[in-house]
């Protein structure tokens, strides 16, 4: 089964663009909850509070592990954006 797949520099750039916002996205939300549980930690501790702390540490961590892999993916990309964009400006001045 052969398909092509249609593709842009456009939809490219706009993909790295998306993936970028994610990372910052899980980012920021990891630091809150960090926060959130930090002030909770002052207060009240119990089971549950342990493994919360657990899941941010470990969540925090994978994300520090992924991030030179993702940002090699996003250079990537906008190389391959790149190339589109010099393939799309060829074809149209045949």
């Amino acid at each position: 089964m052969s398909g092509q797949i249609e593709a842009s520099s456009k939809s490219v750039i706009e993909l790295t663009r998306e993936i970028s916002d994610c990372l910052k996205k899980i980012t920021s939300l990891n630091q809150e909850l960090s926060n959130q549980l930090k002030s909770l930690g002052s207060t009240f501790q119990d089971e549950g509070y342990a493994v919360i702390q657990r899941y941010v540490t470990s969540s925090q961590e994978k994300l520090g592990r992924a991030v030179p892999d993702l940002k090699i993916v996003m250079e990537t990309l906008i190389e391959y954006a790149r190339l589109l964009k010099e393939s799309e400006k060829n074809i149209t001045k045949q």
